[in-house]
């Protein structure tokens, strides 16, 4: 899954899957399934990202939820077809193989990622959704009213040096690959932090 390329800036952390992956038995539901055509990486928007929630479109393949209505009452996108994205879009693995490993909503996996806006302050057992953005928020700020799991933990992934200057912390000079160029801040109250969740059990 890792590139391994020194000195590449991530926009945000890939996903961590705490519990429900082994492997790919047959004890969660995941779906592998080629990305549409519209994710050409032309632009972070046409671009899918590790931990990004993304819905299975009606072609049956992998896209974005950007533009689809998900947050839109009735014409949100059905919980089983949003899926969290294993790889990105531009991974090799994916490229090489023309597949995107997704976790489903409906999964029973417990899964940290940093694609979520707090806005609306999130706490532990809170219900959880997500908007127009495509990004994990508190049910009441997801117009939907759609239920895809409820927080067990934030964590704020600052560590020594983490300034103004150097927001993601660590060693000034140094850039794991997993690093952020900056401060992921989508109106969060919590910056620099990561979301842990149990998906919704249906």
């Amino acid at each position: 899954m890792a590139t391994y390329t020194n000195g590449e800036l991530r926009l945000r952390p890939r996903i961590n899957v705490l519990r429900g992956y082994p492997g790919n038995e047959p004890t969660s539901i995941t779906a592998a399934l080629a990305v549409d055509a519209t994710i050409d990486h032309s632009t972070a928007a046409k671009t899918i990202y590790s931990g990004q929630p993304i819905v299975r479109n009606s072609s049956g393949k992998f896209t974005n939820l950007l533009g689809t209505g998900w947050g839109v009452g009735a014409n949100g996108k059905p919980v089983q077809d949003i899926f969290f994205a294993y790889h990105d879009s531009t991974d090799t693995d994916v490229t090489s193989c023309g597949k995107l490993l997704g976790f489903s909503a409906l999964g029973k996996f417990e899964l940290e990622t940093a694609w979520f806006d707090d806005e609306v302050a999130i706490a532990v057992g809170d219900a959880l959704g997500v908007n127009a953005s495509g990004l994990i928020v508190k049910q009441a700020d997801d117009a939907s009213g759609k239920t895809i799991g409820y927080c067990t933990g934030l964590r704020d992934l600052g560590v020594g040096g983490h300034t103004t200057t150097n927001p993601r912390g660590g060693v000034i000079g140094t850039i794991p690959e997993d690093s952020t160029s900056e401060v992921y801040d989508s109106g969060q109250i919590t910056k620099n932090w990561v979301i842990t969740f149990v998906t919704s059990i249906a």
